[in-house]
């Protein structure tokens, strides 16, 4: 088993893994409590994903179209495994970076902000000689909904690998799905951003495409540099989210 481990909080992110009793997500035992992030929102000053959450998914068979329609339910998964119930009217979704007020808008409110790309695999299918696709996501602002104790924080990560499963293809949904911090991917160890700064590194395909960092990994399709699939910009366009109060950073005055 391939283990990545995180030093900062003992978090152990894993590769591999039995999840079929995870797959059936029907718990709709949520609390909707409704905050108003404007108001009671008090942000998280310590956690591993603090830098955000980074999923890969190794899709099977998949294009880029049949990706590119999931994505909002990808985001409504990720944001339920963590205790957040939400609407799929209320995801908004586009191509092109937002403005700057909007994503600090986002961060000030808590909200999370999921950046998708795809990639194309390095080879053709064995089975039918078509190129597909695969999928690489970067969660921003998701540390505030996640638990500070290593154990429950294995078991929510799990949820969250649980839940996107659906989307990988029958051949690996067991173990199709990676979820790490952001900063213990690879070489990307050194990722220098913070809320004041996100909206400039989320700039670096634009402005420096060539540096190394995650940014960039996730919008260039290196495998077929010649074929560009615009990244993917979506959050929750309310000012409030339905949480579960457990385990959370909301306090209600």
């Amino acid at each position: 088993m391939n283990h990545i481990t995180d030093v900062s909080e003992g978090h152990t992110g894993s590769t591999d893994g039995t999840l079929e009793e995870l797959f059936n997500d029907t718990n709709d035992t949520i609390n909707d409590s409704r905050i108003s992030f404007s108001n009671n929102f008090t942000k998280v000053s310590n956690n591993p994903y603090m830098k955000g959450m980074f999923i890969s998914i190794s899709n099977h068979k998949k294009d880029s179209h049949d990706i590119g329609k999931n994505f909002k339910k990808q985001y409504q998964s990720v944001l339920k495994a963590v205790g957040i119930k939400v609407g799929r009217d209320d995801i908004h979704k586009q191509h092109g970076l937002p403005s700057r007020a909007t994503i600090n808008r986002l961060i000030d409110k808590g909200i999370p902000i999921a950046i998708a790309g795809i990639h194309d695999y390095e080879n053709e299918d064995k089975d039918d000689g078509i190129t597909y696709q695969h999928t690489h996501i970067l969660f921003y602002n998701i540390h505030h909904y996640l638990p500070n104790n290593n154990k429950q924080l294995a078991s929510c990560i799990n949820r969250v690998r649980a839940t996107q499963g659906r989307y990988v293809g029958k051949k690996f949904r067991r173990d199709g799905v990676d979820v790490r911090p952001v900063g213990t991917y690879k070489h990307y160890t050194n990722e220098e951003f913070n809320d004041d700064s996100f909206y400039d590194y989320l700039h670096n395909p634009l402005n420096t495409p060539n540096r190394d960092c995650l940014i960039n990994y996730i919008s260039k399709n290196r495998h077929n540099p010649d074929v560009n699939y615009r990244l993917t910009y979506l959050y929750h366009n309310k000012n409030y989210l339905p949480v579960d109060l457990s385990n959370r950073t909301i306090t209600t005055n």
